[in-house]
C-alpha cells in the first residue's frame, strides 16, 4: 500500500502544513485574503533512499490561487515517485493562478518544478506524465502574462520559460521527448510563442524574443537530432520554422520590425540560416531531401527571398 499524503488549504486557514513521514513534505504559507491553496501527495516507491517528494506554496497578495477556485489545474498534484521531485510554486501580487501535475515522474535524484509569478493576473500551469530527470521553469514578471507547458512520456528532458512585461502568451507541448527540451525567453510586451515537439530525442527549439508583439511558433515531428534556433529583436516580428525528419538546423535571428521568416524542412540533414536587419523583409526556405544548405541575409527593408530545395 502507497503512503498517501494530501493537504488542503483555504484563505488564511492553513499558514503551514509539513507532516507525515520524514520524505514527504508540504508547507504552505498566504498571506492576505481570498488565497487558495492545494497540495496532494501519492505514493513513494521501495527506491526510496532520503528526502523525497516536496510541495512548497507561497502566495502574497490578494486572490491568488494554485488550486481550487480560478485555478488552472488541481494544485500541485504529485502522485507515484521513487524519488526527489519538487513543486515549488511563489506568486506575488493580486489575480494570479498557478498549476502543476505531475503523474509518474520517475525520477532517481532530485528535480525541481517550478511557477514563479510576480505582477496582477499572471496564469500559469504545467503538466507532466511520466517524467525523468526533468525540470521545468516557467517565470513570469508583470500582469497578464499566460504559460501553459505539457510534457508526456519525457525523460530528461528541460522546459524553461521566461516572461518579462505585460501580455506574453507561452504555450509549449512536448509528447514522447527525451533529452533537451525548448528553451524560451520572452522580455517586451506582448509577445507569443507556441512550440510543439512530438517524438523528439535531443532536440528542442531555443527562442528569445525581445521588443514588441513579436511571435514565434515551431513544429517538430518524427526526427531525432533536430536544431531550431529563433532570435527576435524589435517589434512585430514573426518567424516560423517546422521539421520532420533528422538532424536538421533551422537559424533565425530577426533584427528590426515586421519581419516575416519561414523554414520548412522535410527529409535529413538539411540546413537553413535567416538573417534579417531591417524592416518589413520576407524570407521562405523549403527544403525536402537530404544534405541542402541555405543562407539567407537580407539587409535594409522591403526584401524578399524564396528558396525551394528538393
Amino acid at each position: 500500500m502507497k503512503s498517501r499524503l494530501s493537504a488542503i488549504a483555504l484563505g488564511a486557514l492553513l499558514a503551514c502544513a509539513s507532516h507525515v513521514a520524514s520524505s514527504q513534505t508540504i508547507t504552505v504559507t498566504q498571506q492576505g485574503s481570498g488565497n487558495t491553496a492545494a497540495a496532494e501527495q501519492v505514493g513513494l516507491t521501495p527506491y526510496d533512499t532520503g528526502p523525497g517528494v516536496s510541495a512548497s506554496i507561497t502566495q502574497t497578495g490578494n486572490d491568488n490561487h494554485v488550486g481550487g477556485p480560478g485555478a488552472t489545474s488541481g494544485g500541485i498534484f504529485q502522485r507515484d515517485t521513487n524519488d526527489g521531485v519538487t513543486a515549488v510554486v511563489i506568486q506575488n501580487g493580486t489575480g494570479n493562478n498557478a498549476g502543476i501535475t505531475q503523474d509518474g515522474v520517475r525520477v532517481f535524484g532530485r528535480f525541481d518544478t517550478r511557477i514563479t509569478q510576480r505582477g496582477n493576473g499572471n496564469d500559469a500551469a504545467i503538466t507532466q506524465a511520466i517524467v525523468t530527470s526533468s525540470p521545468v521553469i516557467v517565470d513570469q514578471n508583470g500582469s497578464g502574462n499566460f504559460a501553459r507547458v505539457e510534457q508526456i512520456d519525457s525523460a530528461d528532458t528541460s522546459i524553461q520559460t521566461s516572461q518579462t512585461g505585460t501580455g506574453n502568451r507561452l504555450t509549449v507541448s512536448q509528447r514522447g521527448a527525451t533529452f533537451r527540451g525548448p528553451a524560451i525567453t520572452q522580455t517586451g510586451d506582448g509577445n507569443t510563442v507556441a512550440v510543439v515537439a512530438n517524438n523528439m530525442v535531443a532536440g528542442g527549439p531555443d527562442i528569445v524574443q525581445n521588443g514588441t508583439l513579436n511571435s514565434a511558433s515551431t513544429t517538430q515531428n518524427d526526427g531525432w537530432d533536430d536544431a531550431i534556433t529563433i532570435r527576435q529583436q524589435g517589434s512585430g516580428n514573426t518567424a516560423h520554422a517546422s521539421q520532420t525528419g533528422d538532424a536538421h538546423v533551422a537559424d533565425i535571428n530577426q533584427v528590426g520590425n515586421a519581419n516575416l521568416a519561414r523554414v520548412i524542412q522535410t527529409g535529413a540533414g538539411n540546413t537553413a540560416t535567416i538573417a534579417q536587419i531591417g524592416n518589413s523583409n520576407t524570407a521562405t526556405v523549403s527544403q525536402a531531401g537530404e544534405g541542402y544548405v541555405a543562407n539567407v541575409n537580407q539587409t535594409g527593408s522591403g526584401n524578399w527571398t524564396n528558396i525551394y530545395q528538393h
